[in-house]
This record gives structure tokens, C-alpha cells and sequence, in this order.
């Protein structure tokens, strides 16, 4: 079904002409990394809940960095920054704490400072004079380092940071030093181990603290709650439990630490709150209101069991565990609609196809209400048209597949300007919320993704492998077309003369073959003509080699220009023309001699050049009376060539220099 049909069946379809920025409604642009981390969800689920409240927009530009930042797929990740028509937005969040790309980070600001003069407000990290919604990270670790002495008489206590430069990280550093000397503790570099805010040097970090150090810590306190619990998982693996050998904090209170076992003990970050706030005060700026340069929440310690408290509600553990298992097997499910996906998809032929193989309705509780797959225009009649390893997205894309109301459609929309994101067919008159991924295989953009959910649901954790599946199948496409265009130019080499652009003799000896057959079949008629250019040795030995290739090119303009629309025109070889047509007679054979000696001789008049270009022709005629195999009239028509020539050379008719060359 397409997707003009759909539409016309649906009343509640908005009737409106254009995009997303055509409902009448503010627009309003988040940017920011990782969008299935808790965090980012957190962040998502709160202002998406607001901007329906409120009746905004929401357009949310988002990447994943799973397969390497600073790395060509990377960046082909983090070029979804230059599709936001920045000019388009009544305003801006920023969650730049969320990317690990610096480069990409002083790009978008750059970009908001050349292209629009709408309002801006930075989440949980500040960027010069935009105003700036903070969570306190000092005090908090200070707190955590006391309760370890306070209550657990720990003094041997290290710090495993996040990067060396990254403004949290020292924060959270000189928190940690502020925490040891209020309690008379010295500090002691060796102490610290320096991580990524990830989990990448957790094993790295527990093999240091275990052994690198002349005692074991009796304490750790962790930057962040993903190096808390996979170093908890590390130490484990070293032979040391948590709390009972070394006590284990974080920070964030990210979901995942509730329900480790042991739970961990954190700082709470109240992320609801602070993206409540980013929106509220971006909504004062659009209002023309002054807000704060600098707004702080503050966080909170959350003491839990990886301390060595026993404060974890045993019910509560319980019904987390089941989440958790639940959301396992989700994620396992979703790993297996992606195989499927990834080999229903390996024999995809054209672009418009992949709507077909997308599975992503398939999953269970997918809260997908629609989606579109917006290609680049380029050259070329197949998708993907447009691929190009340079920053940026072409003016203009084409949907080449959607999901509308949680449906599968063909889409036969119209090619719209990239900038209007979506196509003309998405607009509504309820708020509209749409996430935007990159389509690119490693650097090589070939358009992107646009996903809408019910609610304020977003995309799951296996996403970014789904995404990754769709850009490979892209380039495997792309690679395909290539492939198949070399071999049809190889093979069109194969069967054409280079110079005339004409058949040569493969090329005629197969398809006057089709031809004959065609015609004996059908009972018509078809003629073969034989032509010869006159003295292409002299035009070559007085004139060049050159002269002579233009002389040959003249002749085979001169066939086209006679032949009927169909007949089959080759060179085949030197100075031997041949032409094979269907449906002609003795007059149709003569209005072909006539054309074909007419542009000879205008040529002749109008070329200056210091020779005459001249054939001789010979034809024969199969008819639906007189059947003739291909081959003896071949023969025939190059008889009839023959005779034209000692005719010509017999009354001097076949001169090649023009009056006054000698």
C-alpha cells in the first residue's frame, strides 16, 4: 500500500501541506550522545513528557559512540550534528556532558553561534555564557569519603577517576582530596587510577589496586556508577567480594546500580528535576523573560550495601531483579531480531525494499509509532544515491521507506529539503517528537533515521547494532550498483567499438542473430547493408592517423543518422561497416542511402578539412517470400558492396582529396 493511499484513509491524518515546522507549534532541538544510557533516557523521558504538556515540538539529534569516537565510524556517527537545520528551532538543550567527542562538541556551539540567535540552555555541564542547568558534584564524594571513616573506620581509601581533563572528573577528584584531609587523611597519588567514565580500565583498575599497591585499599570510590559496577564485577574476578574485601561507591544513581548485587552505595543525581528546569527556563528565554546564568540542584548520598551497610529493602531488590531479567530478555530478543534482520536484509536488491525487512515492529512492546528512512539524492536512478565521506547531508532526501501509526508503508512521497527533516506526510497537529540517527556505513553518510514513540518511551540498548546493521546493508547496496555498473560497462566495451560508439562485430554477429530470428519468426522483412569507407589508407598516410579516426567517426554518425530507430549499427573492423534493420523494403532501403550519402556530403561542405569522406554501400533484402539464411545474405549484401566499388573506381567516382589537393 502506499503511503499517498494510507493517508487518504486516515481521517486523523493532518490535512496540512509541508513539515514538522507546519503545525503551528514552537520547535524545540536536544543534542546529545548515548540516548538508550540511563542517564540520557532519564533526560528524554522528561522532556519529551513536558513538550507534549506543554504543546512543543521535539526534534532529539542523537549518536552512538560504541564503536570508537575518534574512528571513521565515529565520525561518521558524529556528522549527525550537521544535519540540525539550526535555523529552523525556536530553541536549543544541550547535553554535552554526554559526548566524548570534544571536536564534535565545539562544532555544534560554533554552529549556534554563526547560524542562529534563538535561546540555549546547557544540561548538567556549562558552556560559556549560555545559561546552565548543574547538579552540584561537590560535596557529595566529600560525604562518601566521610561516612568511609565515619562509620566504617576505613583509612586506606583510592579514587578511580574519570579522564585526567574531563571537567567532572576533577571536580570529583578535588572532592575525594577535600573528603580525606577533612578527616586528618594525607593524600596519595598512587591512590588514584585514571579511567574513561566507562567501563574499558575497570579490570585494569582492580589488577592496580589489588596489586600495585603496598596495601590493598579498603574503599574505592568511583567517579561514576558504570566504572563502580563493572570494577565490583573485576574485583570479583581477582578473588575479592564487595563489601566483605574492599568496599566499592559511585556516582549518579543510575538504575543499574540499585540492583547490583550488592546494591551500590552513590551520589543521586537529580536528573528529572534539572531537565524539568533546563525546559521551564528555555521556555522563559522564548518568552523574552531573563533567566539565571547558573541554575544548581544539589545531589545527595544514597548509602547502600557495596559500602558495607546493610540498608537494601529485600522486596524491593527483588522486584528490581525481575526488571532486570525481564529487560535481559528483551535485550536478547532484540539481538535476535537483528540476526534475522541482518540476513533477510544480506538479499535486499533495491532501497525501498529494507521498510520490508526492518523487524523493528516485530518486537514485542516496541512503543514504535513511526519512522522514516530519509536517503540523499544524488546521481543515479537506485538508492543510495548519495554517499559521501565528507561532513554534511545533501539539500535534498526521499523517504524510501516508513512505519505510520505502527504500520509498514511503501512510501511515494516526494523528494523534500533536508533541512524540513521530514517529509510533507509526517505533519500532525499534536506535538510531534522525532529522533534523528546517522544512516552511514564507517564515515560514508548516506542519509538518516527518523523514529517517533507513543509516550515517553525511546529506542532500546541494541539499537545502535540495528542502526549499524541498516548502514551496512546500505554500502553492501551501494558496492552492488557499482558493481553491476562496471560490469555493464565492461560489457558494453565488450560489444561496442570505442571510437564510433557503434556495435563492433561481437556486438552485430549477436544481435543481428536475435534479429533474423525475430524476423523469420514474425514473418517480416529485414535488410542488411555493407559499407565501406573509400581510402581510409590515404586519409591516414596524407592527413594522419587522426584525420583518418575522424573520418571513421563520420561515417558511423552518418549510418545513425540514416538508421531507423532499432536497427542494429556496428563497426566490424577497420574501415567495414555493417547495419542490419527490420521492416524495410526497396524504397526504405533507398530513403536510407539517400540520408546517409546526404550527410556525407554536407559534412563534405561544411568541414574544410583538406579530404573527402566517402563509402560505398551494399544492401540485401530477406523477404517473407523469399527466405535467405543471415549468413548468405551477408554474403550477398557485401557482393552488392563489391560491385559498388569497381563501379566506382571504373568512372573515378570514389576521390578522396578535395579539388586543389594534390
Amino acid at each position: 500500500m502506499s503511503l499517498y493511499i494510507y493517508i487518504q484513509m486516515n481521517e486523523w491524518f493532518y490535512s496540512g501541506v509541508g513539515t514538522m515546522f507546519d503545525n503551528g507549534r514552537k520547535n524545540v532541538c536536544v543534542i546529545l550522545c548515548e540516548v538508550a544510557a540511563h542517564y540520557q533516557e532519564q533526560v528524554c523521558r522528561t522532556l519529551t513528557s513536558y513538550a507534549r504538556e506543554k504543546g512543543y515540538n521535539l526534534a532529539y539529534f542523537t549518536f552512538f559512540v560504541c564503536y570508537g569516537v575518534y574512528t571513521k565510524n565515529g565520525a561518521g556517527e558524529a556528522n549527525i550534528i550537521n544535519l540540525v537545520p539550526y535555523e529552523n528551532f525556536d530553541g536549543f538543550i544541550i547535553c554535552h556532558d554526554t559526548f566524548q567527542n570534544e571536536q564534535a562538541v565545539k562544532q555544534i556551539f560554533a554552529y549556534l553561534k554563526e547560524r542562529t540567535k534563538k535561546p540555549v540552555v546547557t544540561l548538567r555541564r556549562a558552556w560559556e555564557e549560555y545559561p546552565c542547568i548543574l547538579a552540584e558534584n561537590k560535596g557529595a564524594i566529600k560525604e562518601i569519603v566521610q561516612h568511609f571513616v565515619d562509620v566504617h573506620h576505613f583509612h586506606r581509601i583510592a579514587f578511580f577517576s574519570g579522564p585526567k581533563d574531563h571537567p567532572d572528573a576533577l571536580v570529583r577528584l578535588a572532592d575525594y582530596k577535600e573528603g580525606l584531609a577533612s578527616r586528618g587523611i594525607a593524600f596519595d597519588e598512587d591512590y588514584v587510577f585514571y579511567g574513561d567514565f566507562w567501563r574499558k580500565y575497570s579490570r585494569e583498575a582492580a589488577q592496580y589496586f589489588i596489586t600495585n599497591l603496598p596495601e590493598m585499599p579498603q574503599a574505592v570510590v568511583c567517579a561514576n556508577d558504570y566504572m563502580a559496577l563493572s570494577l565490583c564485577n573485576e574485583l570479583v574476578n581477582f578473588g575479592k567480594l564487595v563489601p566483605k574485601d574492599i568496599a566499592v561507591s559511585g556516582f549518579d544513581d543510575i538504575w543499574e546500580a540499585t540492583i547490583n548485587m550488592p546494591p551500590i552505595t552513590t551520589v543521586t543525581m537529580p536528573v528529572e528535576k534539572m531537565s524539568e528546569l533546563a525546559f521551564a527556563t528555555l521556555e522563559r528565554m522564548m518568552d523574552g523573560e531573563d533567566v539565571p546564568r547558573v541554575q544548581t540542584l544539589r545531589t545527595e548520598p544514597v548509602i547502600r550495601d557495596s559500602c558495607g551497610c546493610e540498608g537494601t529493602d529485600m522486596d524491593t531488590a527483588i522486584k528490581k531483579r525481575v526488571r532486570q531479567s525481564q529487560e535481559y530478555e528483551k535485550i536478547l530478543d532484540l539481538i535476535r531480531y537483528n540476526t534475522y534482520t541482518f540476513v533477510e536484509m544480506s538479499d535486499v536488491q533495491r532501497a525501498q525494499e529494507i521498510v520490508n525487512h526492518t523487524r523493528l515492529l516485530d518486537v514485542e512492546d516496541n512503543f514504535i509509532k513511526n519512522f522514516f528512512i530519509c536517503l540523499g539524492e544524488g546521481e543515479g536512478s537506485q538508492y543510495p544515491k548519495y554517499f559521501s565521506d565528507k561532513n554534511g547531508y545533501p539539500k535534498q532526501s526521499q523517504a524510501v521507506g516508513a512505519a505510520m501509526e505502527g504500520k509498514i508503508l511503501q512510501t511515494e512521497t516526494a523528494v523534500f529539503d533536508t533541512s524540513d527533516l521530514l517529509p510533507k506526510e509526517a505533519v500532525e497537529q499534536d506535538p510531534m517528537i522525532y529522533y534523528f540517527f546517522p544512516l552511514h556505513n564507517l564515515n560514508v553518510t548516506f542519509g538518516y533515521f527518523a523514529i517517533s514513540y507513543e509516550g515517553t518511551h525511546s529506542c532500546g540498548k541494541s539499537f545502535h547494532s540495528w542502526l549499524a546493521i541498516l548502514g551496512n546493508v546500505l554500502e553492501s547496496m551501494r558496492l552492488r550498483h557499482k558493481t553491476n555498473a562496471l560490469l555493464e560497462e565492461l560489457n558494453n566495451m565488450y560489444v561496442h567499438d570505442a571510437l564510433t560508439g557503434l556495435l563492433n562485430r561481437r556486438g552485430f554477429e549477436n544481435n543481428s542473430r536475435d534479429f533474423y530470428d525475430k524476423s523469420q519468426s514474425e514473418k517480416r522483412t529485414m535488410a542488411i547493408f555493407s559499407i565501406d569507407m573509400d581510402n581510409l589508407k590515404i586519409v591516414n598516410d596524407r592527413f594522419g592517423h587522426k584525420q583518418g579516426d575522424i573520418a571513421l567517426q563520420t561515417i558511423g554518425k552518418a549510418i545513425l543518422n540514416a538508421a531507423e530507430p532499432g536497427d542494429i549499427c556496428a563497426r566490424i573492423g577497420g574501415d567495414e561497416f555493417s547495419v542490419a534493420g527490420m521492416d524495410y523494403d526497396k524504397q526504405k532501403i533507398q530513403g536510407f542511402m539517400k540520408k546517409f550519402n546526404e550527410y556525407l556530403e554536407d559534412f563534405n561542405r561544411d568541414s574544410g578539412r583538406p579530404y573527402l569522406v566517402g563509402a560505398s554501400c551494399g544492401w540485401y533484402l530477406i523477404t517473407t517470400s523469399h527466405k535467405s539464411t543471415l549468413e548468405a545474405a551477408i554474403v550477398k549484401s557485401d557482393e552488392h558492396l563489391y560491385e559498388t566499388k569497381r563501379d566506382k573506381k571504373k568512372n573515378h567516382r570514389d576521390c578522396v582529396l578535395r579539388e586543389g589537393e594534390t
